[in-house]
Formats: structure tokens, C-alpha cells, sequence
């Protein structure tokens, strides 16, 4: 096989060679030193070709390690701090890896707060969430089917008809459920969904779109799963053929009331959006419910929802446990959280680091969490402001070198191989897929990509082309309007350099 071939597929044989070197090394009470540089005052000369143009007036940050040499490559403004957009996810991931550990799994349960006799429960029946953030079909044959696999378990104990509520209880997190500072258009999307310890599909409805038969007709808009947790009125319409597309979606506020709105070209092609919902233990109560009464479960009272400890039964130990479902791995989770870039997924994981190790399911337990795991892998966390898990917002503050010195000491614990194989690789997998093809750093290179207004960002670990390994940071600050491709594709180049060698 190619060197090319080999390197990074499922987590490379480099890498592999490389975790038993750095496993030794830990084994040995001794961990590979991160030397101590200074970063550089005017940029590389070998980053000059990338960094040119307009691309100058924006804020560059980098950081280059070598793994197998213990030494700083490169270090170009790598203690300033800068927005890292969705490379903070890195953060949340290594944390949740440290303290959970890969096989940590989240638990679903319901709950009676009487025996269920003779078909009856003469109570309410309890849905109790922890956390888990894949309720949905991501890892089942279909959106509805957990849902449907715990009914079937209720109906399997004779369960005919729950004489109370049905109770969504929320309370293994607090009721904080978005950020102030993310900003407002993204609350109505799946990317900044409101966090929850009970949530369904992600906390978002999956609405399929397509264009009316003629112009001038309503779109067809339909919301998957149908339910009457939401409402839709269209007041979208068709255009002609090769028309602009206005069309959008939006709320009234603080309500699921949806609004479909704009223009939709008669050519357009079918689509799918997925439009947050407001109340996510409410949404998953209600659509609960559906799939219970689908198989004849009748219950007498209404769908409420719990979010305080204060009033919950299951904290007051006054429930019977009737089944549960356990999710898949936390390596999984990881998966989504740095192969694809599922914020809300970060925002779950963090909610429940803070739970799990200070019985506070809340972003201030959860950073504070972080925090101290940072530490205790020896980075400096002097390198980090830390807001959310997603780096969505753009309060967020991360240096290149703090970013890269996290990738480094990962590979010396345990779990670096599910960390590294998490990472998109070039030109084969997630935000990567398209980039890097025909060059050399192609499965070259695995490392999460970062995106918000006005910032780039790549960090991750590649292996050059005479077989060096390195964990890199690179960061773009202030790109402005009209020159983002450009910064991607500088990033690009840059990182091509390190691979083919180029670089120190």
C-alpha cells in the first residue's frame, strides 16, 4: 500500500505507531514534552506565498507541532486569542473522552408513579430524559423507531391506559436551553436547537419542500413527524423558472407556530430543512404520546412537562421504573460532534459533563468541567475563554497553540484513537469530502473544520509525504465579506505545504 494509501484510514497505522509510543510513554509516568518557543514576530517566509492579497488585513494564527519529535514546527501569532468557531468542539469531545470515557452511554426511562395492574396505570406516566442527544433515527432504522421500541415494551406489561398525565421530565438539566450570545436567526434552525435533558430529532422538525405544479401556487411544505405539537401556514408561493429563491421559514416568537414565506422557482430542486422547535421536552412528550396512542394506549390526561428537580417525581424517588433505552456510545456521539459538526450534540454532551461530575446539568458546570480536564491533560487554560461546546457563539476565545497542544496530549491517552478517528479525513469523509482532492494531503490529513461569520478555522493532525506526524492549528480572524473561499483555499494551500514537506 501507497503511503499515501495507509495514511489515517481508520486511524492510520502511523497513528496507531504512534498511540503505542506515546501509551509507553504515559505508562512510564512520562509524558512527551510540549518545548517551549516563542512565537514569531513577522509570518514564516514559507507561509508568504499563502498569506497574500487581500488575505493580509485579515488575523492569521498557527501553530504546528511535530509528534514524533516533541518540538514546535511553526508558531506564527499562536498566543493570541481568536474566535475558533466549531474548533472548540475539539474541547468538549477530549473532554467528554477523558472524564466519560468511549463507552459511556445515556439512558432514556419511563417511569409510573403507581404499578401498572390489570392494563391500568392509575397515575401518570413519566418520560425521564439524561441527556441523550440521539433520540432519533441516526442510529435506528427510523425517526420514530425508539420511541416506538419503548411502547412496544409497555404494551409487552399489559399497558392499556394511563388514568393520569403523561409527564415529559426535563429536570437532569436545568431549563436553560439556548445562549445569549448565539445569534438570534440561528435559534430557528437545528444548528442552535434549545438544549435539553428530554429532546427528540435532534430538537427540530424535518420540513420537506419542494415547488407548487404551476407558478403562482403554494410550495408543498410538509413537516415530518405530523403533529400537533406545531402549526404551518404557508404564505410561500412558486415562481417562474430560473426566479430567486426568497423562500424561508420562521416563527412567531416563543411559539411553534411556523410561518413558510418567499419564493420558491418553479425548478428548484427538493429540499429539506430542519426548523427548531420551541419547548423540546413538550415536543418529545407529545410526539411520545402519538406513537403510544397509535398502538392503543389510551391516556385520560394531558402531555406536561417537568423542569425543576423541586416537582420531579423521578428526583423525589416517588416512581416505579418500567423500561429504558441506552443509547449508543459516547464514541459515537464524538463522532457526530467532530465528523459532522452537530452543535447541539456538543451543547448535550457539555450539559451532561456538568451533571455527571457536578451534579449540575448546566453550561457553568459543564465549562467548568472542561476547564479543569484541560488542566489535568496539561494544557495551559490561559488558552481558552470558554462559553458554549459548539463554538457557535463568537464569544469564544481560543490561541492556535492551545488548540494544537490539546491534539497533542490526546494522542497519549487512551482514548486518542476514537478522538483521531472522529476527524474528518481530506478528500474522503464529512466537511472534507470535496477538499484536498489531487494532492498529496489527501487521507493525509484528519482535522475539524471551524465556521462562523468572518472565521475559518482547521485543526487536527496530518502526516507528510517523508512520514513526519504533526498536530497543527490554523485560524482566520476578521476575513470580511467577498474573500471566504479565499481564506478556505489559503488554509488549503497551507496545509498542502506541511504535508508535501515545504514547510520547517
Amino acid at each position: 500500500m501507497t503511503r499515501r494509501g495507509r495514511a489515517w484510514i481508520a486511524g492510520g497505522a502511523a497513528l496507531s505507531a504512534l498511540l503505542a509510543t506515546v501509551a509507553g510513554s504515559a505508562a512510564s509516568g512520562r509524558t512527551p514534552a510540549l518545548r517551549i518557543a516563542q512565537a514569531s514576530d513577522s509570518l514564516p517566509a514559507w507561509l508568504e506565498s499563502v498569506v497574500d492579497g487581500r488575505l493580509d488585513r485579515a488575523h492569521w494564527g498557527v501553530a504546528v507541532y511535530d509528534l514524533g519529535a516533541a518540538r514546535w514546527v511553526t508558531l506564527y501569532n499562536a498566543d493570541r486569542w481568536f474566535v475558533p468557531a466549531s474548533n472548540l468542539k475539539l474541547v468538549v469531545s477530549a473532554t467528554a473522552l477523558e472524564r466519560l470515557g468511549p463507552d459511556y452511554a445515556f439512558r432514556t426511562s419511563l417511569y409510573g408513579t403507581a404499578e401498572i395492574d390489570d392494563g391500568e396505570l392509575e397515575g401518570d406516566l413519566v418520560l425521564y430524559g439524561r441527556g441523550d442527544p440521539n433520540l432519533s433515527g441516526r442510529h435506528a432504522p427510523g425517526m420514530l423507531s425508539i420511541f416506538e421500541g419503548l411502547a412496544d415494551s409497555l404494551v409487552a406489561r399489559g399497558l392499556e391506559r394511563v388514568r393520569g398525565d403523561l409527564v415529559a421530565d426535563e429536570s437532569f438539566f436545568d431549563d436553560d436551553r439556548t445562549r445569549g450570545d448565539w445569534v438570534a436567526y440561528d435559534l430557528l434552525w437545528w444548528y442552535a436547537a434549545p438544549v435539553g435533558a428530554l429532546g427528540f430529532n435532534d430538537n427540530s422538525i424535518d420540513f420537506h419542500i419542494r415547488s407548487g405544479a404551476a407558478v403562482g401556487e403554494r410550495p408543498v411544505v410538509e413537516g415530518e413527524p405530523r403533529s400537533a405539537f406545531y402549526t404551518l401556514e404557508n404564505r410561500a408561493m412558486t415562481g417562474a423558472v430560473g426566479s430567486a429563491t426568497t423562500f424561508d421559514l420562521t416563527r412567531e416568537p416563543g411559539t411553534n407556530r411556523i410561518v413558510a414565506y418567499g419564493s420558491l422557482p418553479l425548478d428548484a430542486a427538493p429540499r429539506t430543512e430542519y426548523f427548531a422547535v420551541v419547548d423540546p421536552a413538550r415536543w418529545a412528550g407529545t410526539v411520545f404520546r402519538q406513537v403510544l396512542e397509535a398502538r392503543g394506549v389510551e391516556i385520560e390526561g394531558e402531555t406536561r412537562t417537568v423542569s425543576s428537580p423541586g416537582v420531579s417525581p423521578v428526583a423525589a424517588g416517588d416512581t416505579i421504573h418500567l423500561v429504558s433505552h441506552t443509547s449508543v456510545p459516547l464514541g459515537n456521539v464524538v463522532q457526530a460532534i467532530n465528523g459532522r459538526s452537530q452543535n447541539w450534540h456538543a451543547e448535550q454532551v457539555l450539559k451532561t459533563l456538568g451533571r455527571e461530575l457536578r451534579g449540575e446539568g448546566s453550561w457553568r458546570a459543564g465549562l467548568a468541567v472542561e476547564r479543569e480536564t484541560l488542566h489535568r491533560l496539561g494544557v495551559d487554560t490561559l488558552d481558552f475563554e470558554l462559553k458554549d461546546g459548539s463554538g457557535l457563539a463568537s464569544t469564544n476565545l481560543a490561541t492556535p497553540r492551545g488548540l494544537a497542544t490539546l491534539l497533542a496530549r490526546a494522542v497519549t491517552r487512551p482514548w486518542g484513537g476514537v478522538f483521531a478517528a472522529s476527524l474528518p479525513v481530506a478528500g474522503r469523509t464529512g466537511p472534507l469530502k470535496r477538499r484536498y482532492l489531487g494532492t498529496e494531503a489527501v487521507e493525509r490529513v484528519r482535522a475539524k473544520t471551524g465556521f462562523i461569520e468572518n472565521v475559518y478555522a482547521l485543526s487536527g493532525y496530518l502526516t507528510t509525504t517523508t512520514g513526519r506526524e504533526f498536530a497543527f492549528s490554523v485560524i482566520v480572524n476578521g476575513t470580511g465579506a467577498g474573500i471566504e473561499e479565499e481564506a478556505q483555499e489559503a488554509i488549503d494551500r497551507l496545509v498542502v505545504e506541511l504535508v508535501e514537506g515545504r514547510a520547517p
